[in-house]
């Protein structure tokens, strides 16, 4: 018998399926087969599929075939072609006879096994194996020619739906709509019936449905499914895709069961993943038999890589809100001790002379006994006061600065970034004019230094109200650094300007009027001083200003 050869009609290639067949027909009719198929490898299960049949029972050709087991399997395992009477027991094309297979492979990936049956024993003659490799290995070329023809074509139209959809995410600006988004770029571009995205609670491993488009209102409505035991599951591990032909071949996955019940067939899932871990799962399902390609996943993929990237945004957006919201409370605890500290100070001056006073006012006073206790109990309480003052002015004074070097440009950086969100909704955007890193280093306590910045920029994004640039700035002139903050709000007159670090003077409602006087508090003791430059409808200029470190 002479080396066959496979002749393919180019409108063949447009077509996968259509080229397996061709194979399979030709395999057959050269070698005088009643049966045969063509089998590819499915790399998410590890497992073979027929892609094309002749001459099989719809059992086989449903079934999955295992790598290793059978003529088919052991031909996929050891990559080498082969030639067996069937075995009884053993996964078979069809009862009895004798089968011959060949690895279809691309270089040292295998990509499937082309097998040829017939119900006779002892049908397949010596070197006719090495006739069906060469077959296959020519079906190999065709069909790698054949997918990357139509990887082609289906890249180019789902690049440009895929941009098209990025561009719609893009212009989104909650997490939910941009969510819903994606899973409806993903049924349309996938031609699915159902599109869902799930997102994994990291403290119960649970997967929760969160979107949800096509599905039933059972599907909608089904309760969190544990991640060990689902396909899904499987996704959110190894941080891969998954993709499953017939989903009826997993009947013990809770997820595909519930894809089963819906009437569909076909199934593939993506990871959502960023550096930090996977958090969730984009899942899509059609109703026809299909599998889907590796331009499909993907496009799947970069879906999913975009709704990472909004769930990722949105978790540091509210990491940036909860850190703001300590640093005010910070602020707030900070001004209570400067109100505490300054109470105490007023009082105590009172006190003193009072307790001075107290032993010559009474001395030489007739008394009773019950007077005389009452007169120690007084003298008694005056020396608790005293106490209780110093205890508080020294708790005033344990929030004294723990001196470090640090670098200015980096401290502005970090309140820019802390207050981002706010400025977002305020309609503010920063203009930073920052020398270069470690240009501007200082010597303070970072926290405190920190807390000032923040207070400043706060308080400048209160006044813009109308929204607008607010100019940040951080220089180095004659041996000092210069934090400046400068808005474009009402501005003030001098006389407010001159006033307004003193304690409980605010200009806005709910204002505790301790900010400012703690920012120079904190300045103070960093041995820098505070400016206000101020006019009124022009807006104002803050500048903190702090020795340069040697």
């Amino acid at each position: 018998m002479k080396a066959p050869e496979l002749r393919v009609d180019p409108r063949q290639l447009l077509s996968g399926p259509g080229l397996s067949r061709h194979m399979v027909a030709t395999a057959c009719r050269l070698f005088g087969a009643e049966r045969g198929a063509l089998f590819l490898l499915n790399p998410s299960r590890r497992d073979l599929e027929v892609e094309a049949a002749k001459g099989l029972t719809e059992q086989n050709r449903r079934r999955r075939w295992r790598i290793g087991h059978g003529l088919v399997g052991w031909v996929a395992s050891r990559g080498v072609a082969a030639r067996a009477d069937v075995k009884t027991g053993r996964p078979s094309l069809g009862r009895g006879g004798s089968e011959m297979a060949a690895p279809i492979s691309e270089g040292e990936k295998l990509i499937g096994v082309l097998a040829v049956g017939t119900r006779r024993k002892n049908f397949f003659s010596e070197g006719q194996e090495a006739l069906l490799a060469k077959l296959a290995r020519d079906g190999a070329g065709w069909l790698g020619l054949a997918w990357r023809v139509a990887g082609t074509r289906e890249e180019g139209e789902k690049a440009a739906a895929l941009s098209e959809v990025g561009a719609a995410v893009g212009a989104e600006e909650t997490v939910p709509a941009i969510l819903q988004r994606v899973a409806r770029g993903s049924q349309r571009l996938c031609g699915a019936q159902i599109a869902s995205i799930f997102l994994l609670d990291p403290q119960t491993q649970e997967l929760r449905l969160e979107v949800c488009l096509g599905a039933s209102q059972r599907y909608r409505l089904q309760p969190p499914l544990p991640a060990a035991e689902t396909v899904l599951g499987y996704v959110v591990r190894r941080r891969r895709p998954f993709t499953l032909v017939r989903v009826e071949e997993n009947p013990q996955d809770l997820h595909t069961e519930r894809i089963r019940r819906e009437g569909l067939t076909s199934l593939a899932a993506v990871p959502l993943a960023d550096p930090q871990g996977c958090l969730g799962v984009l899942c899509v399902a059609t109703r026809n038999l299909r599998r889907f390609s590796d331009a499909e996943i993907r496009i799947l993929a970069g879906l999913a890589g975009m709704a990472a990237a909004a769930l990722g945004r949105a978790r540091l957006a509210s990491r940036l809100d909860q850190t703001e919201e300590e640093l005010r409370n910070r602020e707030r605890l900070s001004s209570l001790g400067l109100l505490a500290a300054e109470v105490a100070h007023e009082v105590r001056n009172p006190l003193t002379v009072v307790r001075m006073l107290w032993p010559g006012a009474v001395r030489g006073l007739p008394s009773s006994e019950a007077q005389a206790r009452d007169l120690r109990l007084i003298e008694a309480k005056l020396g608790q006061m005293n106490v209780i003052l110093d205890r508080i002015l020294n708790l005033a004074r344990s929030a004294d600065p723990k001196m470090g070097e640090l670098d200015a440009r980096e401290l502005m950086e970090e309140v820019v970034l802390l207050t981002r969100t706010k400025m977002a909704a305020a309609r503010i955007h920063p203009l930073l004019r920052l020398p270069k890193k470690g240009v501007a280093r200082i010597r303070g306590d970072r926290a405190l230094l920190e807390q000032a910045v923040l207070n400043l920029v706060l308080n400048a994004i209160e006044a813009m109200k109308e929204g607008g640039a607010l100019r940040l700035q951080v220089r180095v002139a004659s041996g000092k650094v210069i934090l400046a903050v400068c808005d474009r709000g009402k501005g003030m007159g001098k006389d407010i300007a001159a006033r307004l670090f003193e304690p409980f003077l605010s200009r806005r409602p709910g204002g505790t009027g301790l900010g400012l006087a703690l920012v120079r508090r904190t300045v103070e003791a960093h041995g820098g001083v505070v400016r206000i430059f101020s006019k009124v409808g022009r807006g104002t200029r803050v500048e903190v200003q702090l020795a340069q470190a040697g």
